[in-house]
């Protein structure tokens, strides 16, 4: 047994984790089976299209959008990372991972909109650079998006599978990595994004159910005794505790100089791993016109709530109980090895609430990397099919070569990932380490890729040489400052903050400087957004289909009313004999509708972004940094609006999807009723 094994603590029985890892995978795909069958049945969505396969067609209300966007931010890592560097850092830690959070959500939304507007038939963003600049930029670009593809993937396999492991009795970490796609591979080959966009709502409402839960029932537990009794408790053992950079080494206090430095590397890094990841663009894209940008706004400024409560309430209860008896650990602290794989979560809950609670914990874990999973699977899987295989394998491909081309990719990414998580765990590496690292191999192309769709002065050779220049920038930087900052280069001082802070913010900031400057100065030109609808993006479901693949998809207006146009270069006769002038009055009331709506949603996207901007990183934190520690009345205040953001988050992500989708359900209803219920 190795010394992490005999570290670790028994929580819950080896029977727990493989229900959760098998049963409950089995029973997600045998529910998304049966849901895509409706769906094709009684609202005509055929999953052996590229376009619901890739896009789900387009026509993705607001609702589901909502919780897709929130469920896939909703990672394994933020619950236990946030629990974990409260524990270190003090409550203000909570609130910068918060904020690390919405301004990228928000910053999607202008993309999406941007993307929707220039060139709405995309599948992916790589399309997007491909047709601006050519097979060199593609393929790197392809490279950037791959590698942030699997780096994200392994992250969120390697943090969950250690809790699992550590939750569920020792289970063989390798055994919880590979089970973990499991299900995953199922329901994502059979449904594809719509099948996500459903898990997604699903998991999210288990998931916010739970995290409404877990705060609430620390705080009423009678070793905690409310606010208040969590903040006097803190009082307590702060002044036994000193942590440095911290205002008198207070847990409870603003100005943390730790805090502050996590908060600027996870948000760095949250950048490269949204604008880097088709799978956000794809949400996008999915969505029609009218609930695009509202929902990536929303979804922005409730995701807060994954971490803002459970973060400040469970990291303090974890400093709290340490020394204690009902502590998993006792009589010994927490391993740095326990501290950095975000295990003080479940240990808190065991030693508070008990094996129920430790169940739950298991559950919403399963749910939320599963749920970020599957979106990386049919996102690699849309790169696969669409930019290496019909661009450079078979150019000609139908739909049918596509959804084939699809499918081999899920599988192959799914297993790909698990397996390179397992790598990363026998090299030593841990959920903390590789949540610093990752951010010097997937910002490089932020900013440049931000500049494809937003700026038509970035030139070919900016778009190429600007993300190469800073990732071997970011990386000198960060080997460099660990071996001047520790006098060695090792899995401990590439972790430290310092370095990892210098190279993330080298990787991200270099490339948009270098970009700028290389395109007004070495042939500066204005790249024609109209070059953008010459592209040949549909491919039709029905492959011997006489219209051309040439077309432009224009969103829904409005989720019921206006049904989705195809705009094609084939002339279509009025086989309806309609009146042509009254057909061209209801078109021109169309374009306006939609000129109108995309008028409105710039100004909203842009403005949003730079409100969350300035209130989660201006507005709100830096009257906080100052030598001041919170007191009683302002800790239950500050607590108890942590607690209105997840009750709020449960209303509106996991309620407000189902009266949002009414008609589509009573429509289904209505079928099984007429074909199952009502028959003799």
């Amino acid at each position: 047994m190795s010394a992490i094994e005999e570290q670790s603590v028994h929580l819950l029985g080896k029977s727990a984790g493989y229900g959760v890892l098998v049963g409950v995978g089995a029973l997600f795909a045998l529910g998304i089976v049966v849901a895509t069958r409706l769906s094709n049945k009684y609202l005509d969505e055929d999953p052996n299209s590229t376009e619901m396969f890739m896009v789900a067609n387009r026509t993705v209300g607001t609702g589901l959008t909502i919780s897709a966007v929130y469920s896939s931010w909703s990672w394994t890592t933020e619950f236990l990372w946030s629990v974990t560097m409260v524990y270190l850092y003090g409550v203000m830690s909570a609130f910068w991972y918060g904020a690390g959070l919405t301004v990228q959500i928000c910053l999607l939304s202008v993309l999406g909109i941007e993307a929707k507007k220039k060139i709405p038939a995309s599948h992916t963003c790589l399309e997007i650079v491909e047709l601006r600049y050519g097979m060199a930029c593609h393929i790197l670009y392809m490279f950037l998006c791959l590698v942030n593809n699997l780096l994200s993937c392994a992250t969120m396999i390697l943090g969950a599978a250690g809790a699992i492991s550590v939750t569920a009795g020792n289970l063989n970490i390798v055994a919880s990595t590979m089970l973990i796609p499991f299900g995953v591979l199922l329901y994502t080959t059979v449904g594809g994004l719509k099948s996500t966009f459903l898990t997604d709502f699903v998991h999210s409402f288990i998931l916010l159910i739970v995290l409404c839960y877990i705060p609430t029932a620390i705080l009423l537990n009678k070793e905690i005794g409310g606010i208040g009794g969590l903040y006097d408790l803190a009082v307590q053992v702060d002044a036994k505790r000193y942590i440095e950079g911290n205002f008198k080494g207070s847990l409870l206090t603003g100005k943390s100089q730790g805090a502050l430095f996590f908060g600027l590397i996870h948000s760095i890094s949250d950048t490269g791993k949204t604008v880097m990841d088709s799978s956000y663009w794809q949400k996008s894209f999915s969505a029609n016109l009218k609930a695009s940008v509202p929902a990536y706004i929303i979804a922005g400024a409730l995701v807060f709530a994954n971490v803002w409560s459970l973060g400040t309430i469970v990291g303090l209860a974890n400093v709290i109980l340490e020394g204690r008896p009902s502590f998993p650990t006792y009589p010994r602290q927490m391993t740095s090895y326990e501290i950095n794989s975000g295990f003080g979560l479940p240990y808190v809950l065991k030693a508070v609430l008990g094996d129920g609670a430790l169940g739950a914990l298991l559950l919403i874990i399963y749910l939320a990397v599963t749920s970020t999973v599957s979106a990386q699977m049919i996102s690699v899987s849309s790169i696969i099919s669409f930019d290496i295989f019909k661009k450079y394998i078979k150019p000609d491909a139908q739909n049918k070569h596509l959804i084939r081309a699809s499918h081999f990719g899920v599988v192959f990414f799914g297993l790909f990932a698990a397996a390179f998580s397992v790598m990363l765990h026998y090299v030593g590496v841990n959920m903390t380490w590789m949540g610093y690292f990752i951010s010097m191999l997937v910002c490089p192309g932020v900013f440049p890729l931000v500049f494809t769709i937003t700026w038509s002065g970035q030139t070919k050779l900016a778009a190429l040489v600007s993300p190469i220049v800073g990732m071997i920038a970011g990386i000198a930087v960060w080997l460099g400052t660990a071996h001047a900052f520790y006098g060695e280069v090792t899995i401990v001082s590439t972790g430290a903050q310092l370095p990892c802070l210098y190279g993330s913010m080298t990787t991200l900031l270099l490339p948009a400087i270098l970009s700028i400057i290389i395109s007004l100065t070495i042939h500066p030109y204005k790249f024609d957004w109209d070059k953008f609808k010459e592209a040949k993006l549909i491919v039709a479901v029905n492959d011997d289909s006489s219209v051309s693949e040439k077309e432009s998809v224009l969103e829904d207006t409005s989720n019921d009313s206006v049904s989705k146009k195809v705009v094609s270069e084939v002339v279509v006769a009025d086989v309806n004999g309609c009146d042509e002038e009254r057909q061209s009055s209801e078109q021109d009331a169309i374009d306006k509708d939609i000129a109108k709506t995309f008028s409105l949603y710039y100004k909203l996207a842009y403005g949003s972004t730079i409100f969350t901007l300035l209130l989660t990183w201006v507005v709100w934190p830096l009257p906080l940094y100052r030598d001041y520690i919170w007191s009683r009345p302002f800790f239950i205040g500050w607590t108890s609006m942590s607690m209105v953001w997840v009750y709020l988050a449960f209303v509106v992500v996991g309620l407000y999807p189902v009266w949002d989708g009414r008609r589509e359900l009573a429509k289904v209803f209505r079928g099984i009723w007429a074909d199952y219920l009502v028959k003799k």
